[in-house]
């Protein structure tokens, strides 16, 4: 099935329609290029801040259960959430909303990630400079629609993986701290034992 017929597909927000010289009143977090890291989440320290002349219209805002595509490589997907909703989307996107009676966002984040859709993502934007993708090519994706159920445990398996790799990560960032600061601490000579042995 088409990707349009399961959900509203539109490009973001050109920022200069609407961006004031100055500070507003209507400032809001703008998601950049920058913020979207490669495991396909949101750095919030690098949003970038949007002043527009005026209130801006919720379609170019970040709402929860989002799909926000980068148009250029690598064509990471993040799902939004209540952290990052509220953001303004600028045109290096593509926003994403599902019918949620037929497709589910947590299971488009996980297919739009996969190296098959990511290939094909390639394989389209060739002959493009800058190798940017134009919100049509998302309309007319074929994917491949499971039933709501096999797509809720695909989703699940999928966000439960992330958060144990997440943890995964942050226990292996901290044990390299720990063995550093060991390794640098002056007494460390006294906790050897005489095999060489850390006791």
């Amino acid at each position: 099935m088409q990707l349009g017929c399961c959900a509203e597909i539109r490009s973001g927000l050109v920022l200069s329609r609407k961006q004031a010289r100055v500070k507003t009143e209507n400032r809001y977090s703008l998601l950049t290029l920058k913020s979207i890291k490669p495991d396909a989440t949101v750095s919030e320290r690098d949003l970038g801040v949007f002043d527009a002349v005026e209130s801006l219209n919720k379609e170019y805002l970040t709402e929860i259960g989002d799909v926000i595509v980068r148009t250029s490589m690598p064509y990471t997907s993040v799902l939004i959430d209540k952290k990052t909703y509220g953001m303004v989307v600028s045109s290096n996107f593509v926003i994403i909303r599902c019918y949620t009676d037929k497709l589910l966002p947590e299971y488009l984040f996980w297919l739009l990630n996969t190296e098959t859709v990511k290939r094909d993502i390639f394989k389209n934007s060739a002959g493009n400079m800058l190798a940017a993708i134009k919100p049509q090519y998302f309309c007319d994706l074929d994917i491949e629609l499971p039933s709501l159920r096999e797509q809720k445990l695909i989703a699940d398996f999928n966000m439960t993986a992330r958060k144990e790799l997440e943890l995964l990560e942050r226990l292996k960032t901290e044990k390299e701290k720990l063995y550093q600061f060991c390794l640098e601490d002056k007494n460390f000579e006294f906790i050897i034992n005489k095999k060489g042995a850390v006791k």
